[in-house]
């Protein structure tokens, strides 16, 4: 999909990346400052490069100097940015169309279907200064793919909404990946987007690439690096799912020796693998057995691991035949008396097991 080897140094930063991806969805992961962004705009043409060669799909974007620049609007390139950056004084309609020939591809059944499915029909007369973050995300990223870009670029398109709409965002993201089949590269400091979405992904620190690979072994590489944006997800599960429960929006799934995972409906048919993701931070420890709680995870486990990490311990429990990672303070851990082969109480609520499409 892409090839791509760069350079350019600011006062105090320099970007210096070399690298190849088939996609179709590249992430790029990193701690704020490690050079995300502006490895996102140099693929843009937003920057110039000191030395660059670009390619994409086999076609020359960049190469620096002496060479080939394709001017931006040439590149076939379109980039969501953290603020959707819309015409506030138009209609959505009209920040649709606003690309050469999307006024075009607005209209025909191909522009429609694309505007029935990110639920854009109601809102299509309005002013875009009066529309809420999520619909104007939405209309941003109709936009982009109305353009009839070879390759979307989006800047942590989630990173300013709330948890509801950035799963929305995100599971339109997925549904795009799969219906449309247009090559992304997405930036972001959410590991749980990261697992969803992304077939390869790069860690970037101080401008360099750390590691490249399968987003779960990045993930845990950016923990091996100390990575300030590891954001706690200590756990990535592949679990069965058991049973659902509709009505109460729950989909039960196998932690082993009969203990089990209330997660969140997932319309996935009994005997199917499921990739949950839990922030470590997100499970709760208890020496004795919890009154009636909020959590529908009650959960009985045996400590096996307890790690220092700064300020921090990484206790790991066994639960069922599943290793589940808590992350607590010092005073936490002390407070507990927690020690390896006790015996705890492990809460956990529905919403805080993240469903991973994958």
């Amino acid at each position: 999909m892409i090839r791509a080897s760069l350079r350019k140094q600011w006062p105090g930063f320099g970007l210096d990346v070399d690298f190849a991806s088939e996609g179709p969805v590249l992430g790029v992961f990193g701690a704020s400052g490690s050079g995300k962004t502006s490895l996102l705009h140099a693929l843009a043409g937003w920057i110039e490069p000191d030395e660059a060669s670009i390619k994409l799909r086999g076609r020359t974007l960049t190469h620096v100097p002496g060479g080939v620049r394709l001017p931006i609007e040439a590149r076939r390139v379109a980039v969501v940015p953290q603020d959707p950056l819309l015409f506030p004084h138009r209609t959505v309609r009209a920040n649709l169309a606003f690309a050469p020939g999307a006024g075009e591809r607005l209209r025909s059944a191909r522009g429609q279907r694309m505007v029935e499915w990110l639920h854009l029909g109601p809102l299509l007369e309005r002013r875009t200064d009066s529309l809420s973050g999520g619909e104007r995300q939405r209309v941003a990223l109709g936009r982009a793919w109305l353009a009839d870009p070879a390759l979307v670029l989006l800047d942590e398109p989630a990173a300013s909404l709330d948890a509801s709409m950035a799963r929305e965002v995100v599971a339109l993201l997925l549904e795009a990946k799969q219906a449309w089949g247009i090559p992304m590269v997405l930036v972001t400091h959410r590991s749980t987007e990261l697992m969803a979405l992304a077939d390869d992904c790069l860690l970037l620190e101080k401008g360099r690439i750390v590691a490249q690979g399968p987003p779960i072994e990045v993930l845990r590489q950016a923990k091996a690096h100390d990575t300030e944006s590891w954001t706690g997800v200590d756990n990535l599960l592949a679990l069965t799912v058991l049973e659902h429960q509709p009505k109460d929006g729950l989909t039960w799934l196998d932690l082993g020796a009969g203990e089990r995972l209330a997660a969140p409906f997932v319309d996935l048919p009994p005997g199917q693998i499921l990739q949950i993701a839990i922030r470590g931070e997100d499970l709760l420890l208890a020496q004795l057995a919890p009154g009636p709680t909020s959590a529908r995870n009650h959960l009985r486990g045996q400590v096996t691991r307890l790690e220092s990490i700064g300020g921090e311990v990484l206790v790991e429990v066994l639960v069922g035949t599943t290793r589940l990672q808590a992350r607590i303070t010092q005073g936490a851990a002390r407070a507990l008396e927690l020690a390896r082969d006790q015996a705890v109480h492990v809460l956990i609520k529905t919403t805080a097991c993240t469903p991973l499409w994958v």
